[in-house]
């Protein structure tokens, strides 16, 4: 479609706008209850936030989760993400489909500037940032300032990931400041976020902070520093402080404010298998494989087949996948991910307490908490989080104190046992506290868009094993996405010099900024027929 040609979406889109507002069926049948030409920002709000939410339940299911290797779709021959089969007709859907939203809140912020609503300006800016940290997090350098000026600049230059990193930096922290002021939308109702809360957006506006600055950190130390101050400062720069504050789109059952995740959209969840690598963090098992104690988690994101808990080998040949299928791995839980009303986690409490985790225990950050009582916080905070959807299973028991308590004593939990080098925990934490707290924080981040995606390719953590499946990349697991075709074709001159900045080819062997892989030039445990990483450094 033209008007993506050159990543200056058209925001003459938002002319379906009409399907924008709460009464979306009454305006559908009465055109006379809209006066077309006069669209408001209001009237945009309800459509972005809400494919906002579907398209990071989309992704997420679609690439994020398979990649990153907490399932793997081995019941049929289609869905082969876990085997690295993209194309570059896969990378332009994606561009395209953030590009168009991060538009779409531009034009939302000019039309929220000329009605005077200063509290969907401000949201406008922070869903604006969103948009753009997933482009560069998933392609590198991308176009920021010279975006969204149409005829005036058919070929806008791209700018380095810290520049772009640092820019929606600013954006957000003028988004929160415009929110100190704590502005009520001009219409009110619409907001399934946040309930129109100007105080809750400010928080989530420095919270995603922290995670932008986070990415910046790994490519800049010196960026710690401005972290640090956020944290520092809650007066200033409020931030998350428990559940009640995640970012989540509320969807409903009812059209037009269904889920992606709804059983006619999303009717294969089944096929979905659980992998071996959550079944090992899950999982404890005795000396027959039988199962002794399980993460209180592992009921409410994935179901039995066999009557033990079983997963695959991520990225499995064909003929293994057979292999596997006959052990009767676990599923997704269809009961409760597949429902017309099934939230989109946007960020989430957990993960900013998992970044002052890490802070703290790599010496990055001074908080008067430990690295073992942010980490042990951050699990709870995720386990608390899921709790309430267990009770979309038939049978169930709910989640106390007392359970959460227990998984963090135990070894696929315990900061302490991970830290003295326990072989049980070791058998799962090979590299102990670090790998511990990072992959907790992998497991965290399951359904928080493509989140677990850039955390994995910065830390690598847990330690994946690369299948011999994953012929589609070379066998290795992808380190972003490649440039759509016609961006590389009609922007030549800034993509070819945003390649040769980032010393890349248009493929997903090329490292981003502030990656493992681009820290030292490999991986963690790369496959022995990976040709494409070099090591150079030791971290």
């Amino acid at each position: 479609m033209k008007a993506f040609k050159f990543f200056a979406i058209a925001a003459a889109t938002i002319v379906a706008a009409a399907s924008c507002t709460k009464n979306f069926e009454e305006i559908n049948t009465n055109p006379n209850k809209l006066n077309y030409g006069e669209i408001k920002a209001n009237n945009c709000f309800e459509s972005i936030i809400y494919e906002m939410g579907k398209a990071n339940q989309e992704y997420c299911g679609y690439w994020n989760n398979q990649l990153v290797q907490y399932v793997a779709f081995t019941a049929g021959a289609t869905r082969q993400a876990h085997m690295y089969q993209m194309t570059p007709g896969n990378w332009q859907t994606v561009w395209n489909s953030k590009a168009r939203l991060a538009g779409d809140n531009n034009h939302m912020i000019d039309l929220a500037r000329r009605d005077g609503d200063t509290f969907l300006e401000a949201v406008g800016m922070i869903l604006k940032s969103y948009c753009f940290y997933e482009l560069t997090a998933l392609y590198g350098d991308v176009p920021y300032s010279e975006c969204f000026q149409f005829n005036k600049n058919l070929t806008p230059k791209f700018q380095s990931q810290e520049e772009v990193l640092l820019l929606l930096d600013e954006q957000l922290a003028a988004a929160a400041d415009t929110l100190k002021s704590n502005p009520s939308p001009i219409k009110p109702g619409l907001d399934p976020v946040y309930g129109d809360s100007a105080a809750k957006w400010r928080k989530f506006a420095n919270t995603l902070r922290v995670r932008v600055l986070l990415l910046a950190a790994c490519i800049n130390d010196a960026h710690w520093a401005e972290i640090q101050t956020i944290l520092d400062n809650p007066a200033d720069y409020p931030v998350f402080t428990s559940n009640s504050d995640n970012a989540t789109v509320a969807f409903q059952d009812v059209d037009p404010y269904k889920c992606y995740m709804n059983p006619t959209k999303v009717d294969n969840m089944e096929s979905y298998r659980m992998t071996a690598q959550v079944c090992k963090m899950c999982v404890v098992k005795d000396a027959n494989d039988n199962d002794v104690y399980q993460d209180p988690r592992l009921v409410i994101l994935y179901k039995q087949r066999g009557g033990k808990w079983y997963g695959v080998k991520a990225g499995c040949t064909v003929s293994e996948a057979q292999q596997e299928e006959a052990n009767n791995p676990a599923c997704l839980n269809k009961a409760v991910l597949n429902r017309d009303a099934m939230s989109s986690f946007l960020m989430d409490y957990s993960e900013l307490l998992f970044i002052e985790a890490e802070g703290v225990l790599k010496g990055k950050l001074t908080l008067s908490a430990s690295a073992k009582d942010l980490y042990e916080a951050a699990v709870t905070a995720n386990i608390e989080k899921w709790a309430p959807f267990i009770r979309y299973n038939s049978k169930y028991r709910d989640i106390t104190a007392a359970d959460i308590r227990k998984f963090l004593d135990s070894e696929l939990g315990s900061y302490d046992l991970a830290e003295a080098g326990d072989e049980a925990s070791k058998a799962i934490y090979a590299n102990g506290v670090e790998d511990l707290v990072l992959s907790q924080k992998w497991f965290s981040l399951q359904w928080v868009g493509l989140e677990a995606f850039t955390h994995w390719r910065r830390v690598e953590y847990p330690i994946l094993t690369i299948g011999d499946g994953c012929t589609y990349n070379e066998y290795e697991l992808p380190t972003r996405f490649g440039y759509p075709n016609y961006t590389v074709s009609t922007n030549a001159a800034n993509v070819t010099s945003a390649l040769g900045r980032m010393e890349a080819q248009n493929d997903m062997h090329s490292p981003l900024d502030w990656s493992y892989k681009k820290a030292t030039g490999t991986h963690r445990n790369p496959h022995p027929q990976d040709t494409h990483s070099i090591p150079s450094v030791t971290l």
